[in-house]
C-alpha cells in the first residue's frame, strides 16, 4: 500500500521536490515522500496527506533528522534550522493549488526555473 501511494504522490508530484524543485537527475537529489502532517500528530497515509520532498528539504522538515543531517551545526545553527523548518512547514501545509501558485517564487529563490 504505501509503495503504491509513494508512486502516486511522486507522480503527482511531477518528481520533483515540492519545496526546491529538484529532481532525479539533479546532483545529489534523492526523493522521498513525507507526509505534511506527521502519522504522530494523527496524519494519514493517504495521497492528500503525502507530498514529495528531496532528501535534503526531508531532513530539514523532519527535527529527528536534524542531529544526523547537520550533526554539529545542528546544535550551532538551531535557530536557522528551525527557522527554515516553520517556512518549509508552512509552505506544504498549503491547499495545493495556492502552493503550486507560489511555487515558481521559491524555486526561483533556490535557483530553479522549471514547473
Amino acid at each position: 500500500m504505501w509503495r503504491r501511494l509513494s508512486r502516486q504522490a511522486k507522480r503527482r508530484d511531477k518528481s520533483q521536490c515540492q519545496i526546491c524543485g529538484d529532481r532525479p537527475g539533479d546532483p545529489y537529489c534523492e526523493l522521498h515522500v513525507h507526509h505534511r502532517v506527521p502519522r504522530s500528530e494523527g496524519g494519514s497515509d493517504t495521497l492528500e496527506n503525502l507530498i514529495t520532498l528531496c532528501d535534503l528539504c526531508h531532513a530539514v522538515v523532519t527535527k529527528r533528522w536534524h542531529g544526523p543531517w547537520f550533526g554539529e551545526a545542528a546544535k550551532w545553527g538551531r535557530a536557522k534550522i528551525e527557522e527554515a523548518r516553520e517556512d518549509f512547514v508552512w509552505f506544504i501545509l498549503l491547499p495545493d493549488r495556492e502552493r503550486r501558485a507560489i511555487q515558481p517564487q521559491v524555486w526561483a529563490e533556490f535557483g530553479v526555473e522549471r514547473a
